[in-house]
Formats: C-alpha cells, sequence, structure tokens
C-alpha cells in the first residue's frame, strides 16, 4: 500500500503534476498542483472503492449549480496509479480557512455578516437541489480573493423523507454555531452566559441553533427589506386661493383690487355676462366730462370680469390635477344611492383621465392580494433569475418570478405570484408538496415598493 507522501513529483491522469501533499483525510488526501499552465490549483485524490459512480454524480450536481459561495470544482474523473484505483477532482486553490483565523482573534459584525450571507446562499443553493453538507464547520469556510466560499467535494443527496429535513436542519444549525464561533470563539449559548450578541446575530444565532429559523428568515434578517421612498409632500393650497362660487362685488370692494388680480395672472380675456345692476358701484357723475362718464359706466363690469377671471383660473388646475387629487375625481364612483352629488364649481365638464379606472381597479384590489411565497433569496439578480429559471424547468405550474420589495438587494425567489393570505398559504402547501425546501414561508410585502421579473422558461 502506497503512503500519501509517495504520490509527490508524480502525475496523475496524464495531466495533472501532483507537487505538495496539503493533508490527508480519510481514504483522500489533498496536493498542491496545475492543470499544466501554472495556474495553482488543489487536487484531492480518493482511492476507490466501487462507490466511484455516487462521487462522481455528487460532484457533476455541485458543479451544474454554478454557485458563486460553492468551491469550484473544475475536472473530475477516474484513474488508475500504479494498479490502484482512484478518482479524483480538481479545485480552485483557496487562500485561507476560517478556522485558522479565529485562532487569532474573533470577527467583527461586519466580517460576521459577511460569513453568513456567503454560507446562506450557498446552502440555499445545495437545499435548493436536494442536497445537504453536513462538514459546515470553520474549517471548510475558504477564502478566495474577495469571496467566501464553502468547501463543495464533500457533501451528498439528502434522504426521503423526515431523515432528508432533519439533515437540512442540521446545516442551519450548524451554521448559526460557525457564526456564534466567529463572534465569539464559543460553540455554545452557554459558554456565553448573559452575554449579548450584536443584531441581527441575537436572532439569527439564537433561532438557529434552536431550529426555529430557516435559510430564508436568516437571509432576510441578515439583509433587511430597503425603507420604501418616501412620496414628496403635496404643496398645500391655501382655501382663500380657491373660492367654491364667484365672489359677488359689494359696495365695500376696493376699486384697484380687480385689476391687480388680473395683472397676476396674466392671462387672455375671456368674456362674461356683467352682473346685474344692483351689485354695481355708483359713483356720482356730477360735472365730468364726457370722456370720464363713458369710463365710470363700464368700470363695475371691468371689476367683476377681472374677479372672474381671476377665480376661474385660479379653480382651473385644481379640477386638472386628477392624479393629484384622486377623491376628485372618483368623488361620484362613491356617491351613496339616494344622496345627490355636490354641485360642480363651473359649468365646464371634467374630462376622466384615460386610466381612471385601472387606477380605481388597482387601489381596491392590491390590498389583499399582497402576500408572497418565498422559496430561496439571493443578493444577486442573476443567481435569482437563474434558480427561477431552473425551478420553471422542472415544474411551470409553481410559477417563479423574481422579487425584490426595495428595487435592490435582497432579491427572492417567489411562487405564484401576489396572492391573498389564504392563497399564499394554500400555494406554500403545495410547493412544499411539489419538492421545493421545507423551509419556505409567506410574506406580506403590501408595505414596500415591488419589482419582479417572471421566469423566462
Amino acid at each position: 500500500m502506497r503512503l500519501w507522501n509517495d504520490y509527490e513529483g508524480t502525475t496523475i491522469a496524464g495531466i495533472y503534476p501532483i507537487e505538495k501533499l496539503l493533508r490527508p483525510e480519510g481514504r483522500s488526501a489533498f496536493f498542491s498542483t496545475s492543470n499544466g499552465t501554472g495556474i495553482p490549483a488543489v487536487i484531492r485524490l480518493i482511492e476507490a472503492i466501487n462507490d466511484e459512480d455516487e462521487i462522481l454524480t455528487r460532484w457533476k450536481a455541485v458543479a451544474d449549480l454554478k454557485e458563486t459561495h460553492l468551491i469550484t470544482l473544475k475536472k473530475f474523473g477516474q484513474t488508475a496509479f500504479e494498479g490502484t484505483p482512484l478518482i479524483y477532482v480538481l479545485m480552485e486553490a483557496t487562500e485561507a480557512d476560517l478556522s485558522g483565523i479565529l485562532k487569532e482573534r474573533p470577527l467583527t459584525v461586519d466580517e460576521t455578516r459577511q460569513i453568513a450571507t456567503s454560507l446562506v446562499e450557498a446552502l440555499q443553493a445545495l437545499h435548493g437541489s436536494n442536497i445537504v453538507h453536513e462538514h459546515v464547520e470553520p474549517v471548510n469556510v475558504l477564502a478566495t480573493g474577495e469571496l467566501v466560499k464553502l468547501r463543495s467535494d464533500c457533501v451528498r443527496e439528502a434522504p426521503d423523507g423526515e431523515e432528508g429535513i432533519a439533515l437540512k436542519k442540521q446545516d442551519v444549525h450548524d451554521l448559526a454555531v460557525v457564526l456564534l464561533q466567529s463572534l465569539t470563539l464559543q460553540r455554545s449559548l452557554d459558554a456565553i452566559g448573559a452575554a449579548k450578541l450584536p443584531a441581527p446575530f441575537d436572532q439569527v444565532i439564537r433561532n438557529g441553533i434552536q431550529g426555529t429559523w430557516g435559510l430564508a428568515q436568516i437571509a432576510a434578517a441578515l439583509t433587511p427589506p430597503a425603507a420604501p421612498a418616501k412620496a414628496p409632500a403635496p404643496i398645500p393650497i391655501e382655501p382663500q386661493q380657491i373660492p367654491l362660487a364667484i365672489p359677488e362685488i359689494t359696495e365695500k370692494t376696493s376699486p384697484g383690487a380687480a385689476p391687480l388680480q388680473a395683472e397676476k395672472q396674466a392671462v387672455p380675456p375671456v368674456t362674461r355676462t356683467p352682473q346685474p345692476s344692483r351689485d354695481r358701484i355708483a359713483i356720482p357723475v356730477e360735472q365730468d366730462p364726457p370722456h370720464k362718464r363713458w369710463w365710470i359706466a363700464v368700470a363695475p363690469a371691468v371689476i367683476v370680469i377681472a374677479s372672474a377671471l381671476g377665480w376661474h383660473f385660479l379653480h382651473r388646475p385644481a379640477q386638472g390635477s386628477n392624479a393629484a387629487q384622486p377623491v376628485t375625481t372618483l368623488a361620484d364612483v362613491g356617491q351613496p344611492k339616494g344622496t345627490s352629488p355636490a354641485p360642480a364649481p363651473v359649468s365646464t365638464p371634467v374630462v376622466p383621465q384615460p386610466d381612471s379606472d385601472v387606477t380605481q381597479a388597482a387601489a381596491s384590489g392590491d390590498e389583499t392580494r399582497r402576500w408572497r411565497v418565498v422559496a430561496y433569496t439571493y443578493n444577486h439578480q442573476d443567481q435569482a433569475q437563474h434558480k427561477a429559471d431552473e425551478v420553471a424547468q422542472r415544474d411551470a405550474s409553481l410559477r417563479p418570478e423574481v422579487f425584490s420589495p426595495s428595487g435592490a438587494a435582497p432579491y427572492l425567489v417567489t411562487l405564484g405570484g401576489a396572492m391573498t393570505r389564504a392563497e399564499a398559504a394554500a400555494f406554500k402547501d403545495h410547493a412544499a408538496g411539489a419538492g421545493l425546501p421545507r423551509d419556505i414561508y409567506i410574506q406580506n410585502y403590501g408595505g414596500h415598493p415591488q419589482t419582479s421579473r417572471h421566469s423566462t422558461r
């Protein structure tokens, strides 16, 4: 029987030079190598014992996921070396693992958040393909450049039934323990006593260890939805600027007020019927020359017309802005039977906006159909779209789509579109029965701006 050190300096599969032994692990060992181009890589050799097909099938399933936060499996296959049957997998090289860092110091909150977000995405990708990890621990949390990745050559298919569900929950439990170790260097809540954990890890770690939270709830806590953008406040209009009726000109009205109002509006004149003679201002005309008597005679009519023009053009924008004042345009729709509608301020008919029916329908229907079934959560839209396409290819009746509560990360893979609460609860049970993760959940997104994109499958 050959020792693992004996493989140093040899070549595997006629392509990969075996350089330095990195570490043995059971009936396998890890070596540094390259693919003949000088690019550093890691190769794992396993002595075959009639389980070659099973292991190669697992590696292919992981490679097909193309998940950013799983170690990339570049090549894998079977070979033999001096009569010893082997299977091998070529993986990307890594720079460090979390266990080495924790020997020196705990992580900061921001560093722990990066670890948590990366591992959640990796486990969601595995569990979504019915694969369990079973080795979520600091030594298998690796760094490649700026990315945090989870080791991916040690996974296996989840068993059917309750056993598979329990193994996925164990992965979540182990994730919470890794986060606890990252912040406190301890492996149990009892070891930290009454020490308070920083938010959101106080909830994430405790619920993860106790088994009350799944990956979707942890992802939501790590990346809360962004606050919706506030609409600009409407500009208040003082009541006196919108009179309800044309003011009558009395003997106390200042003769100069109407010309000033007309000058401010700067609008073209409109012919109006003068007010009755009872509203005119009586001005003595004794001893006036003829041209002055003519001006005095028409002055009241000019005042009345200018006042009417000022009211008319001040009131017109309030009637035309149906979008800013929807109550005005929908008042007739909501008028109770038997109640006469309030008289219109002017006789000019109001023309309905083209989309008034759509706006009304949306206002009456969307209040209840705002529940969604959330299956997966991603920080990147392309990853969420890839998962939605994959679910659609598997079962188009689930109607997966990429949904963003805020228009940015996180990107959720939801099922069935917007529904009522009862519909969402029923659809969640249907999706779980169709083989999707058991930790899917429903949530009301009525208070958030919503952006969704359907699967192209």
